[in-house]
């Protein structure tokens, strides 16, 4: 377990008291859209920010709201057709462009005993709606970014643990689980050179060489998805690595192109696209990332959101890492660390990179990777690769 994740860990109970329950007791709407007013009741103070957003020619309103705050829906009028409470978000659908012209946050008083957000819109052109939205899209994103850092921040003044944190507890005799991906395999032969050379023999005899100069660290516990010409499904490989509690997951593929002359290896980490599919396919397989929240939704989604956040990073670090090696031991691709929705990098709480290690469609890349040579230049790089990435957590991790 990662430092990061003992102090999430640590971080739950404390979190608790800031994930209050913010009870929506009403929302209207009124107006003709010159002007049209919003008015929501909370049982909490809320903080008056709205923004406009506008995608696939849809436009609406975000009301970003504090604590838990189930889940409704309800309809409007003056341009608004309808809106829905969900995630801690209170979204208004418009059916003309508004913009905000006043928004205020009150408190009680005496006659009216729960907070009220007030925002009152007006009518403007679609050229201005779009250009604020393109602003307020921005500085949602920001806001929501601060606002979970500074839940965080609270939740770790506030820790003191009865036992000091301690590094990262490595695998049993400690070590580090390298999982490797043979890609393709079995029934699926993968891309294929000119002269017959196929993707899934390739990545196999690389990944055996991997896991063969691995072994000879003292460091590094390794495990194949596969060991010979079999066909492994992708939601079973990252279940595979998740199973075994997998510090680092690498697929190994070979490339192709429409040009011969494309050539050169390449990392690929997820993408933003990528990232979107993340928590379908985990509740799908269930990939349970494993934290305890009190039964708190909240607390869970923020400390599930740092992990993927975590591994995220970690993945991208690990790329960086490589690359370089990569570039020393023979031929890479411009841009060589790319992003992709591979299904093989969506384990939630798992670093992942896919290694294409040149291109078939290239003779001299399928020379390279066909001869004993040049598979063990680009091996040898992955595991130079590997010992600086977990050499510089060691070095994080001891300095803090």
């Amino acid at each position: 377990m990662t430092l990061f994740r003992q102090l999430c860990l640590v971080c739950a109970c404390i979190l608790m008291g800031f994930a209050a329950h913010a009870d929506i007791r009403d929302v209207r709407v009124v107006g003709d859209g010159a002007p049209t007013r919003i008015t929501v009741w909370s049982d909490i103070s809320q903080e008056a920010q709205a923004f406009l957003a506008e995608s696939g020619g849809q436009r609406s309103l975000i009301l970003p709201l504090s604590g838990e705050s189930g889940t409704r829906v309800g309809t409007g009028t003056g341009g608004i057709e309808g809106w829905a409470l969900s995630g801690g978000r209170l979204s208004f659908s418009l059916d003309r462009p508004l913009v905000v012209s006043r928004v205020l946050s009150l408190p009680p008083t005496g006659s009216e005993q729960a907070w009220r957000i007030i925002i009152d819109l007006q009518t403007v052109s679609a050229a201005r709606f779009a250009s604020m939205a393109r602003r307020d899209m921005q500085r949602l994103a920001r806001a929501e970014s601060d606002a979970r850092k500074a839940t965080i921040a609270m939740a770790a003044a506030e820790i003191t643990p009865t036992e000091p944190l301690r590094p990262r507890e490595r695998g049993g005799n400690g070590t580090y689980v390298i999982v490797v991906d043979a890609g393709h395999g079995g029934k699926d032969p993968g891309t294929q050179s000119t002269r017959g050379l196929l993707e899934r023999d390739i990545t196999l005899k690389a990944a055996l060489y991997l896991k063969d100069i691995l072994e000879k660290d003292a460091r590094y516990v390794v495990r194949l998805t596969r060991d010979s010409d079999k066909f492994i499904e992708l939601e079973d490989r990252v279940t595979l690595a998740r199973n075994w509690g997998a510090d680092l997951f690498i697929s190994i593929h070979a490339d192709a192109a429409g040009s011969p002359d494309v050539s050169g290896a390449s990392v690929y980490t997820i993408s933003e696209r990528g990232e979107r599919r993340i928590d379908k396919e985990a509740d799908r397989n269930n990939w349970k990332i494993p934290i305890e929240t009190s039964g708190s939704r909240v607390v869970g989604s923020i400390l599930e959101d740092l992990v993927k956040r975590e591994t995220k990073s970690h993945s991208a670090a690990f790329a960086e890492d490589l690359l370089p090696e990569l570039a020393a031991a023979g031929p890479v691709l411009r841009g060589t660390h790319r992003n992709a929705g591979f299904y093989v990098l969506l384990a939630p709480d798992v670093p992942a990179v896919l290694l294409e290690m040149g291109f078939l469609t290239n003779a001299d890349d399928a020379r390279r990777l066909q001869s004993e040579s040049g598979r063990a230049k680009s091996m040898q790089a992955v595991k130079r690769g590997i010992d600086k990435f977990f050499d510089r957590q060691e070095i994080l991790v001891a300095s803090d």
